[in-house]
């Protein structure tokens, strides 16, 4: 969600967003309906091979609801208007942001340390940027 809210920047940076969910397709076709996020390709991955080759972790119980972690979610949900829905798959699994360039190579990761750790829009923005000139 917070990535598709920059999707005209994304795409004037000549970047497409994707992205996966561990859920099935009807879990992600309710999500982008319960978010109003058409357009928004969503891929699934229920045996979460994709986050593993990724390098993503399963979060430990203070990754996923430790007082820094409750907090930082709070403040972003009070400041954003985004809030956690119902878990769809691993409930520990943390994600992150790639850019993956045309050649396979990726320019770009971050993945979370915990529950709260996403990267500002403005960040993965110039790196797809960065990325985008150098392809």
């Amino acid at each position: 969600m917070q990535l598709h809210r920059d999707r005209d920047k994304f795409e004037a940076a000549g970047v497409s967003l994707a992205v996966i969910g561990q859920g099935t397709p009807a879990h992600a076709r309710d999500f982008i309906k319960a978010n109003k996020v058409d357009g928004l390709r969503i891929l699934v991955d229920p045996a979460r091979e994709s986050y593993e080759a990724a390098g993503a972790k399963i979060a430990t119980v203070n990754e996923l609801l430790g007082p820094r972690v409750v907090a930082r979610g709070t403040t972003s949900a009070l400041r954003t208007g985004l809030f956690q829905t119902r878990t769809r798959g691993h409930p520990a699994q943390l994600g992150g942001v790639l850019i993956v360039a045309p050649d396979g190579s990726v320019p770009y990761a971050h993945l979370a340390d915990d529950a709260s750790d996403n990267p500002p829009n403005d960040e993965v923005l110039r790196a797809a940027g960065r990325a985008a000139k150098s392809a």
